[in-house]
């Protein structure tokens, strides 16, 4: 089994290259993850499993503390789709999908919900090194208020924002390969302060997760 690890930057994958998986930094935001991604599903073998490692920004309503660490059950764009004088429109309500159907896969548009199974194998697995299990969300632009995450929480109900993980759930949809997602809670989404932040001490327990889950690897995606 040929498990692929993905990072956004070098210190969010410092603790995993000594990991019998493949690892890889793909530099920051979802073009950059969505390239490094394709480009090794497309080497021989293809990875069996993969996993994006990382920080990213809590919402204040979900009441997750920094320096934790969550695990993604679905990832999703929160900025694809239109802004009307109605409010926001999803991909889903302005009828174009990301993903189009076929006979073993129904159309994404902003969601992309990870197999449900190896989800709940992972929260297994993990334990208590686990806060919490949820939706993430994807941005190309980071929410730097409280109240601009306020509202995205009311919107989507997500526990957490990142630049990459939407990106990398639509890249294994396409490829029909499974994902997971683990994230460290480096800060709050409040109005920006970065002297509040512990990003090292997020990057470490997300590491340390994703580590523990490459050793169990047997018992997330058993032996057909």
């Amino acid at each position: 089994m040929t498990v692929l690890v993905l990072a956004a930057t070098s210190p969010e994958a410092g603790l995993l290259h000594s990991l019998a998986a493949r690892v890889v930094v793909t530099g920051i935001g979802a073009v950059n993850t969505a390239h490094a991604l394709t480009r090794e599903l497309l080497t021989q073998p293809p990875p069996s499993l993969v996993i994006q490692a990382g920080v990213a920004g809590a919402y204040v309503p979900a009441g997750i503390a920094v320096g934790s660490t969550v695990l993604a059950s679905e990832e999703m764009y929160a900025d694809v789709g239109v802004i009307t004088t109605e409010g926001w429109l999803s991909a889903e309500e302005i009828g174009i999908p990301l993903v189009d159907a076929t006979a073993t896969r129904p159309a994404r548009f902003n969601r992309f919900p990870l197999d449900e199974r190896l989800v709940a194998r992972a929260a297994t697995v993990c334990g208590p090194r686990l806060a919490r299990t949820g939706r993430f969300l994807t941005l190309s632009q980071v929410t730097g208020t409280r109240a601009g995450g306020d509202a995205l929480y009311a919107r989507f109900g997500a526990l957490c924002e990142s630049m990459e993980g939407a990106a990398a759930a639509h890249v294994c949809a396409l490829h029909d390969v499974p994902f997971l997602e683990v994230r460290g809670i480096s800060n709050l989404v409040e109005d920006r302060d970065r002297s509040r932040w512990r990003v090292g001490d997020a990057a470490e327990s997300a590491q340390r997760v994703v580590r523990h889950l490459v050793e169990h690897v047997g018992e997330l995606v058993p032996a057909s």
